[in-house]
């Protein structure tokens, strides 16, 4: 058995709607800031500059997760493209190690954590509200920083 092995539950058994209405009301202010949401993710809509933050939870693989997403409705597209140039910038801001991104998402930043267990779902809700908002953070200083040159 794995470190990150917990008796090998598959994603349809995960309660989605039970996770997120716990998001929902320990963070009753991202409401506010929702884009669009659905049964794996929650985005917040970063309109100023186009953007969303993807909060996502992929409950088969342990991990719930941080990264810029895509939404047309807000012109939130080709997103890596556009945050290529400050990529490095952002993610000094950040200082994520290696071990808690994800190679296939951009700039992004997991947590390893059993989802399925739903005493933990209180610190996920909280972990993906606080590295959500320290991207958000980091993404408006230097964007802004750029707008103003």
């Amino acid at each position: 058995m794995s470190e990150f092995d917990f008796g090998g539950h598959r994603a349809s058994e995960f309660r989605h709607r039970g996770f997120w209405a716990l998001f929902a009301e320990r963070h009753p202010e991202e409401r506010a800031r929702l884009a669009r949401r659905g049964p794996w993710f929650w985005q917040r809509g970063l309109p100023e500059f186009a953007l969303v933050l993807s909060m996502y939870v992929a409950p088969s693989e342990n991990v719930v997760g941080v990264f810029f997403g895509r939404n047309e409705k807000l012109g939130a597209t080709e997103v890596w493209t556009r945050l290529k140039p400050f990529q490095p910038a952002i993610e000094a801001r950040l200082k994520l190690r290696p071990e808690q991104s994800a190679q296939n998402l951009g700039i992004n930043s997991q947590w390893r954590v059993n989802c399925f267990a739903e005493d933990n779902w209180p610190a996920m809700a909280d972990w993906l509200v606080t590295e959500c908002s320290r991207f958000e953070r980091a993404v408006l200083a230097i964007l802004r920083d750029e707008s103003r040159r």
